[in-house]
């Protein structure tokens, strides 16, 4: 009867009477709902239900302010209650058209000894719940120093967990399951301690399966102003606590009224699948922020990138890392001429080139170094003007690579003059690295700032927003993690923020489950360039190592990843010579990178997943399918055709005796005529995928 009468209310309603004012509110379809109550200490808690089942129990909510807490003694003032109803279009996306549902309720709080007021706003959609906190411009509170975020994730039992260990400065870590209890125990999961690898915690999103109907992940959305959340175990029964990365000193965010946090998300469905196809994270951020974004454009790119990885070239040009080397240097002119030569050929725009500006040779160990670049002096050997002329000519565009060191004190002054080069030389997309400490003190061994903390989540904002200003789009390594912004600031392409293709090159490399965990975890932040499309899986031994590095795949999971690892932007990544000659390039070239519908067909996480996108503007759709370590069949219905149309599927398939170990580089290619009315079988090699092309008979 509350559910009820909670959509009855009209669209808004204010209650200041004690006895009236709402403290819940359900979803439109009455599934999911968040509860607020005081206890006697006057601390705020919320508890969630989905379906009548309360999986986060009463958790704490608050702040410990320097000088203040925000924790108890707070009264409830008054509250409102509203439905939310619209819709708005993607400017590029898995989805064209974007349903934005929900019912929002706003609690003003007000703290009895201190007088300072803040909100509560949540929002409960059919797809999930999130709250936020607000405080208000007032005479009591102005500027303020957070030191510490008291919101709970208090979970009823000890449900299994998807998740990888926190850490101030790098996403890219191995996945885990493990119930709520083990997340973060490095000594059962036999961690080797890292520099700023915190034990007990975990980054987001992490998603937990809470039964075999219901599955849920918790993250943030409209992360613009703050420090990144961390899930810290609080191993006090199954709890998560949010624990913000650090200023160096100890501040978690310094702040002014008026004054908001980011959205607290908790997705919710019936299986991962529905988290896949959730629209909660984007729908918490702001609009477009741009009048004109016709600047913006979706595409794929080779580049002078695996080439390094592998060790075949050098990013430097006769020392790296402080040592002399033996390779020649990739990022020459005559090398770029040949990815623009080949991408010209296929009809590819971009070409990504690594490793061509001076600075390298002056690399500090590893990725390290301050005051090195100036990001606009090219090599000895690479003519820049000479390659981007070139390029023009034959209609193939150089991505520009930026790699910062996270050189901030001297990037991020530069950036206007920067992309104003970028823009006279013709470049579209500048991908911007950012590895090694932020502000490395080469002197003093020291860094000034953390990835993941609020000073470099500010900058990470002023870099997109200064690239549109000159009709630039934006591809991010080494990130803070995506929580929606892309409808925001839709010329921020992809971000990495996860182990991607490259460990595969020089590491103990990514497990066939890697890529059947990410589409449920990271990516349900925001696209991922991951840079797919490897067809040679043996990787050259190095002098350096004993480990045999190879791509855990076979080449048709690697096309099935253009579908199941959404990016606008993606890479055809090997070597133009593994592509020549190779019929499975065909699907790189003709798979799109804007989508009007998504749809998963299944999903298990870390086992398996299918997803068909429609292309956008067309009546083409295109599948993919991937699996773990495990060969796979099933059988798929294609009902989501155009009913009354006939279609082209051009199948590649993992051949019969495909394995991603002993066998990964074999494959078949059909075509069938299909419609809507039809069922394919869906075969699947151990550690392998398919890729189907639904080409719409006209």
């Amino acid at each position: 009867m509350k559910h009820l009468l909670l959509l009855l209310l009209p669209l808004f309603m204010a209650c200041s009477d004690q006895n009236n004012i709402v403290k819940e509110v359900a979803s439109p379809n009455l599934n999911n709902k968040i509860v607020f109550e005081l206890n006697d200490a006057g601390q705020l808690f919320y508890s969630i239900s989905s379906n009548n089942l309360e999986f986060l129990q009463p958790s704490a909510l608050g702040f410990e302010l320097k000088n203040k807490s925000l924790k108890n003694n707070f009264k409830m003032l008054s509250s409102e209650v509203k439905t939310n109803n619209s819709t708005w279009e993607t400017v590029w996306g898995q989805r064209k058209t974007v349903k934005d549902y929900n019912n929002q309720l706003t609690l003003h709080l007000q703290q009895k000894e201190t007088n300072i007021l803040i909100d509560i706003i949540a929002k409960s959609f059919d797809d999930g719940i999130a709250f936020r906190y607000v405080f208000p411009k007032q005479n009591n509170l102005s500027d303020f120093v957070i030191i510490d975020e008291l919101t709970e994730f208090n979970f009823k039992e000890d449900y299994k967990t998807w998740w990888n260990f926190a850490d101030y400065d790098n996403y890219e870590k191995v996945y885990y399951n493990s119930p709520i209890s083990q997340v973060g125990d490095s000594i059962k999961f036999k961690r080797r301690p890292e520099k700023e690898e915190r034990p007990n915690m975990a980054n987001t999103p992490t998603t937990i399966e809470v039964n075999d109907n219901l599955v849920v992940s918790i993250h943030e959305a409209d992360l613009t102003d703050y420090a990144g959340m961390n899930l810290l175990n609080t191993l006090n029964g199954f709890k998560f606590k949010a624990h913000l990365t650090p200023w160096l000193n100890g501040d978690l965010v310094r702040a002014s009224t008026p004054f908001q946090s980011p959205w607290r998300t908790i997705q919710i469905g019936k299986n991962p699948g529905d988290l896949v196809e959730s629209d909660i994270i984007m729908n918490l951020n702001p609009e477009c922020a741009y009048e004109d974004t016709s600047f913006i454009e979706t595409y794929k790119y080779i580049g002078i990138w695996w080439e390094l990885h592998i060790g075949k070239t050098a990013w430097a040009e006769k020392t790296q890392f402080g040592k002399p080397i033996t390779k020649p240097h990739g990022a020459n002119t005559k090398n770029a001429k040949y990815h623009i030569d080949f991408a010209a050929k296929h009809g590819i725009p971009d070409v990504l080139i690594e490793g061509w500006d001076k600075g390298w040779d002056n690399m500090e160990g590893s990725w390290t170094g301050y005051n090195i670049f100036d990001w606009k002096t090219s090599t000895d050997d690479f003519d820049i003007k000479e390659v981007t002329d070139y390029g023009k000519k034959k209609g193939v565009r150089m991505m520009m690579y930026h790699e910062t060191i996270s050189d901030i004190d001297h990037y991020e002054p530069a950036m206007d003059s920067l992309y104003k080069m970028c823009k006279d030389l013709g470049i579209k997309t500048v991908k911007v690295g950012y590895t090694g400490d932020v502000n490395y003190d080469s002197k003093k061994k020291t860094y000034k700032q953390h990835h993941h903390g609020q000073y470099m989540v500010r900058h990470y904002k002023k870099m997109v927003q200064t690239a549109a200003k000159y009709g630039l789009l934006i591809v991010n390594h080494e990130p803070i993690k995506f929580t929606g912004e892309q409808r925001t600031y839709p010329n921020l392409m992809a971000r990495e923020g996860a182990r991607g293709q490259e460990y595969n090159a020089w590491s103990e490399g990514n497990s066939p489950e890697h890529g059947v965990v990410l589409p449920f975890t990271r990516l349900l932040g925001g696209p991922m360039d991951y840079t797919p499309g490897i067809f040679k899986m043996d990787v050259p031994d190095r002098n350096w190592s004993p480990l045999d590095f190879r791509v855990k795949s076979t080449i048709c999971k690697q096309l099935a990843y253009y579908l199941t690892m959404y990016s606008p932007i993606q890479m055809a990544a090997d070597l133009p010579e593994n592509y020549e000659g190779n019929a499975a390039f065909q699907f790189i070239k003709d798979v799109p990178t804007n989508w009007s519908e998504s749809k998963v067909i299944n999903g298990k996480i870390g086992d398996y997943y299918t997803v068909v996108r429609k292309e956008r503007n067309a009546d083409n759709w295109y599948l993919g399918s991937i699996t773990d370590e495990n060969p796979r069949k099933f059988k798929v219905d294609l009902s989501f055709l155009k009913k009354n149309k006939t279609y082209i599927a051009t199948i590649y398939s993992d051949a019969k005796n495909a394995h991603w170990l002993t066998n990964p580089e074999v494959f078949t290619i059909s075509k069938r005529e299909v419609t809507s009315k039809d069922v394919l079988e869906i075969i699947l090699a151990a550690g392998g995928g398919q890729a189907i092309e639904f080409k719409v008979v006209e």
